[in-house]
């Protein structure tokens, strides 16, 4: 079986499907050619997220991955992976900075302007820029027990689907942005 299809115009339609189990063990698979599309639907029913591989950076990951398959019934079937290459692929569809974009950043010519506090890598600045990948303070269910540092993983509208990052293997859980704490959101 060919893993790499071409499209119409000639190149390699490539798709990301990923996510976390109800027990979160991270899967990553990368859908190619012609089931691309039917991908992005099976990750919808999966409740999955579907990326397309468009950068040369998500396409370097995409080649890491395992092929995903589409069943007969439509359902998709996505592996598990290991968590370091699933935490490369949540990075690139969460917009965080990834050793080359840093790499990048430096390389930036020097500007006159003074500088400006500018956000921490993973940490958004305000509420409304929370996104995938952030790292923000939630309450634990109990009150008692305080408040952790917890990962996101989806937001939909105002509510966040989050993991505790230090409790990798706890269940997923939601709350409001409103909350949720920032972390110290500017370096010098």
């Amino acid at each position: 079986m060919k893993r790499h299809q071409k499209g119409a115009n000639g190149a390699t339609a490539s798709v990301i499907v990923f996510g976390v189990d109800d027990h979160d063990k991270p899967r990553a698979a990368v859908f190619q050619g012609k089931i691309a599309d039917a991908a992005r639907k099976a990750a919808d029913q999966m409740k999955l997220r579907a990326l397309a591989a468009t950068t040369a950076e998500a396409q370097a990951i995409a080649a890491k991955l395992p092929a995903g398959r589409i069943q007969a019934n439509g359902q998709g079937f996505v592996p598990y992976v290991r968590r370091d290459l699933y935490d490369r692929v949540v990075a690139i569809a969460g917009g965080l900075p990834t050793p080359q974009a840093a790499a990048a950043d430096e390389q930036a010519p020097a500007s006159n302007d003074p500088p400006a506090a500018t956000a921490a890598p993973g940490l958004p600045r305000t509420w409304d820029d929370i996104a995938v990948g952030h790292v923000v303070i939630a309450q634990d269910e109990y009150a008692e027990e305080g408040w952790w540092e917890a990962v996101v993983l989806d937001r939909t509208n105002d509510v966040l689907t989050m993991r505790w990052r230090d409790y990798p293997r706890y269940k997923p859980f939601t709350r409001h942005v409103a909350a949720v704490a920032l972390l110290n959101t500017t370096t010098k």
